[in-house]
């Protein structure tokens, strides 16, 4: 998609006047980001949808479906690979269909939270940070935890220091987020987590994300062939988009 850049300060007024319109980044570029807020603006009927964003592989969709196929996401339609496991099973929070398949932070034994990003039966959006599914509000449709992002973003409250530091470091990482009421599945490539969270905060303007799983477990598997990376890789959860 070719970026629409404005030759005259009034064609910038507009573009800037678009953007804020529709909650895109005020940068003046109507390209592939500012398009598909435009398309949830106007109610356009195209989900899900995968799109490269700011270079970064997405899947844009209106709701997410939670499997544990112990499988690669190639055999699974719009799909991003899970947060946090251990012992080939979820360690981090994690509710589906309202059923809690794990109840408790990552570091809730070392007495820490994690935030966790989650879409009530209602379908109102919300993120929390806590140490047990229990402490989230009734009604919970599903819920993944994370690492937190945007004005929640803070590592040290959340145990990732020291030697669990480690989740920081550039690498590719996963991002679950949230804006205006649609679900995206980010592949971020080669970032540091600070990197990841500049990302989602200042240029996807996101509402509300976590940080997941990265490394060597990182994959998407989006319809376009640049959102193809690490399917055959092993998950012990994963994230389809729907």
């Amino acid at each position: 998609m070719t970026n629409m850049t404005p030759g005259t300060a009034s064609e910038k007024k507009l573009t800037k006047a678009i953007q804020a319109a529709i909650g895109a980044a005020q940068d003046g570029i109507l390209g592939p980001a500012s398009a598909v807020d435009l398309a949830v603006a106007v109610g356009a009927k195209c989900w899900p949808l995968t799109i490269k964003l700011y270079n970064m592989p997405v899947v844009v969709c209106e709701d997410i479906v939670i499997s544990n196929p112990g499988k690669g996401c190639g055999s699974f339609k719009n799909s991003l690979s899970g947060s946090f496991s251990y012992q080939k099973k979820p360690c981090s929070i994690l509710v589906n269909n309202g059923k809690t398949i794990c109840g408790s932070a990552c570091h809730a034994w070392l007495g820490q939270p994690e935030s966790v990003l989650y879409r009530l039966n209602n379908g109102k959006f919300g993120v929390k940070r806590c140490k047990a599914a229990s402490e989230l509000p009734s009604g919970v449709k599903w819920a993944v935890g994370g690492l937190g992002l945007l004005d929640m973003y803070d590592p040290a409250v959340e145990g990732f220091t020291g030697k669990y530091s480690d989740v920081l470091r550039k690498t590719n990482h996963t991002v679950l987020g949230v804006k205006n009421a649609m679900v995206y599945l980010i592949y971020a490539k080669s970032m540091t987590g600070t990197q990841v969270n500049s990302l989602v905060k200042d240029k996807l303007k996101l509402d509300m994300a976590i940080m997941l799983d990265g490394g060597h477990v990182a994959a998407i598997n989006g319809e376009e062939s640049f959102a193809k990376i690490n399917t055959g890789q092993a998950q012990y959860y994963m994230i389809q988009g729907v």
